[in-house]
């Protein structure tokens, strides 16, 4: 009766909230919505961005892999195709970054990681990562609840006087990789325009490995192939973007996933022997409405419904049950309502509210159906004053209900904000702290002989100063940004064993974190030649600082010191030459920092050339790209080795 009462709130107020208002208003010849693309990075104290032309350099499908190359991001990677892939921000792990699609929240209440790798490139115009949060003039409160944001935006097409536009792309690779998607838009008429994507991809991912028996160089080695990393996946996205007047949009979208997938083991002295399935099927749809209610006063819903299935099967776990079949469906339910207010031209005040309502039914890896309710209100202001300064500061309340064995636990938590940025010229600085706490997740808190209903949230400080400098000259553009970070985590979610057999999640933990993030940005051009640079420099020391811990002031598992990466390419006429680098400091497996956990450092090159042909009829382009050039083995994650050198070709054909 509880989640039938909330479903139909919820109902009602997307009812509402899409009906006219009675209430008439004059509206402001002056108010006209802008079809102008919005850079979330300007109003953002640090991060980085990587647009349309530099995903196409990179030679990948998922947004999992082109992650990797943002400033301060680790990418863990199971390896394949299929591998699942979470990213960490500056140290922190995958729960403290918040994944936006379209401006509203992913979420998983069940693992508080969401698995990148399921996410595709094709229909993407740009990646961008806020390190604190993004600001923009109306967010959504859970867009203000992580310690970094990572934003995902989808392509909106410019059809001018065109009626539709198709795009049809065909691939294959490497380890019968066979990759096509299908992008149709079409404008109904100037003020909507509708757009559909498809995309399939199969993989056998049978890639070859070698095998070390030992760790000494002069003993036995063995080639190998990967077995159980097949995948076929499949994806499909409705679009609809409705101006409905000068003053008020609407966009709508409904998303479909499915995917099966083998789950190949760790590599390991004569077992390699997996039979592990992974079935995930997702279903979403959303709306995000725009509204200028007059001079002053500026108004935004969002609204999701999200249903989440994962079917895990292990056939040779040997249980007494003849193996391991468990199923997860999670279901959610949200809204974001935010107003701003500008009395003057140079402050915004803005108050943003979300109300969300995640279940997850695990019988019998959970003894109840779990339910939480959430809301989640905070208040922003932004001014700018004294010519070159601009503060932006917020104060975020988070509460939450869980619900579980007919017993309820509430929590709530206020969380400050402050940023101020110097601007002047080419050159800007901005210094931000943060204070933002970690829900434990359902897995943490309820999973059978694991979880622990005592849990208390993570807390984690953040302080950042952050100089850009950008200068434009007639035929070359620099930009670079420096970027030192303090981090500080209390009451952090460790998982420690009670027996051989037995785990339990506990608060324990400190972490401390600092380091730097160092980007720079070249772009020249000379006649018919044209040149595009991007470099990062990454250092991070994320080490244990819980004082009665034996791994005290040792560095956290999967945390390399220094990461380096090159995007570049060089166009002339037709032709178009990419490459990308990705270098990786040692790391380790393991919270012991001793010589047996320690991880190798690695290098991962990859080239792609491109033809582009330009006819009456369409536009068609050819791309041949070579990723893991030099052909080295490597592991991100221990025991998981990925690709050696693999070879992709792909048509584009745009009519």
């Amino acid at each position: 009766m509880r989640r039938l009462a909330i479903v139909i709130l919820f109902v009602f107020c997307y009812l509402s909230l899409s009906a006219q208002d009675s209430l008439r208003t004059k509206t402001l010849d002056s108010v006209v919505i802008s079809a102008e693309k919005i850079n979330l990075l300007e109003k953002t104290p640090s991060g980085d961005a990587l647009q349309k032309k530099e995903l196409q350099t990179l030679n990948t499908n998922s947004i999992g892999d082109a992650a990797k190359f943002l400033s301060g991001t680790i990418i863990k990677d199971y390896g394949g195709l299929g591998g699942v892939k979470t990213i960490s921000v500056r140290g922190l792990s995958a729960n403290h970054t918040a994944i936006l699609y379209d401006g509203v929240n992913i979420f998983d209440n069940q693992s508080g990681q969401v698995d990148l790798g399921k996410y595709t490139l094709s229909s993407i115009e740009s990646l961008s990562l806020a390190n604190g949060q993004f600001t923009p003039t109306l967010p959504t409160a859970t867009s203000l609840a992580s310690a970094s944001s990572l934003s995902i935006q989808t392509e909106k097409p410019n059809l001018n006087n065109r009626k539709t536009r198709t795009d049809i792309s065909l691939s294959y690779g490497s380890f019968n990789t066979i990759s096509s998607n299908v992008f149709f838009a079409y404008k109904i008429n100037k003020d909507n325009i509708l757009t559909t994507y498809v995309d399939i991809l199969n993989s056998k991912g049978d890639y070859p490995f070698v095998l070390h028996y030992g760790l000494l160089s002069n003993q036995k080695t063995e080639t190998l192939k990967r077995e159980n990393n097949d995948i076929l996946s499949s994806h499909a996205e409705i679009n609809w973007f409705w101006t409905i007047n000068r003053t008020n949009t609407l966009k709508l979208k409904a998303f479909a996933y499915y995917s099966d997938r083998g789950l190949p083991s760790a590599v390991t002295l004569y077992y390699m022997n997996s039979k592990e399935r992974l079935y995930n099927k997702n279903f979403f749809i959303q709306s995000s409405y725009t509204s200028f209610l007059n001079g002053l006063f500026t108004y935004k819903n969002n609204f999701k419904v999200d249903y989440n299935f994962t079917e895990y099967i292990d056939p040779l776990l040997t249980n007494g049950l003849g193996g391991e079949d468990d199923e997860y469906r999670q279901l959610l339910f949200y809204d974001n309502n935010a107003i701003s207010f500008q009395p003057r031209e140079n402050l915004f005040f803005t108050l943003t509210n979300d109300v969300y309502y995640n279940t997850l039914e695990a019988i019998p890896q959970m003894e109840d159906e779990p339910q939480r309710l959430s809301s989640l209100t905070a208040f922003v202001v932004d001014v700018h004053f004294w010519k070159y300064f601009y503060l932006t500061a917020n104060i975020l309340n988070s509460y939450y209900a869980d619900y579980y064995l007919n017993s309820n636990k509430n929590t709530s938590h206020f969380s400050p904000y402050i940023a101020i940025k110097f601007s002047k010229g080419d050159f800007s600085s901005t210094l931000f702290y943060k204070n933002i706490f970690r829900m434990p997740t359902f897995n943490e808190l309820y999973y059978r002989r694991v979880g622990s209903r005592d849990l208390q949230p993570e807390n984690t400080s953040q302080i950042s100063f952050t100089n850009n400098y950008t200068k434009k000259f007639k035929s070359l553009r620099l930009s670079t940004e420096l970027s030192l970070y303090y981090n500080d985590v209390t009451d952090k979610i460790v998982a420690i064993p009670k027996n051989i057999y037995l785990w339990s999640m506990i608060n324990y933990g400190k972490v401390e974190i600092y380091g730097l993030d160092l980007r720079l940005g070249v772009f020249a051009k000379i006649k018919e030649i044209s040149l595009d640079i991007k470099l990062n420099y990454s250092y991070s020391h994320a080490m244990d600082n819980e004082s009665t811990s034996i791994t005290y002031k040792h560095l956290l598992p999967y945390s390399p010191e220094q990461i380096y990466s090159v995007i570049s390419r060089l166009e002339w006429q037709q032709f178009s030459l990419g490459y990308a680098c990705m270098l990786v400091d040692n790391r380790y497996s393991l919270p012991e920092n001793i010589s047996f956990n320690l991880l190798p450092h690695y290098a991962d090159h990859s080239l792609s050339l491109s033809y582009v042909q330009k006819t009456k009829y369409g536009e068609y382009k050819i791309i041949l790209s070579v990723n893991n050039i030099l052909n080295k083995q490597y592991e991100v994650i221990r025991s998981y080795p990925m690709m050696g050198r693999n070879y992709n070709l792909k048509l584009n054909i745009s009519l």
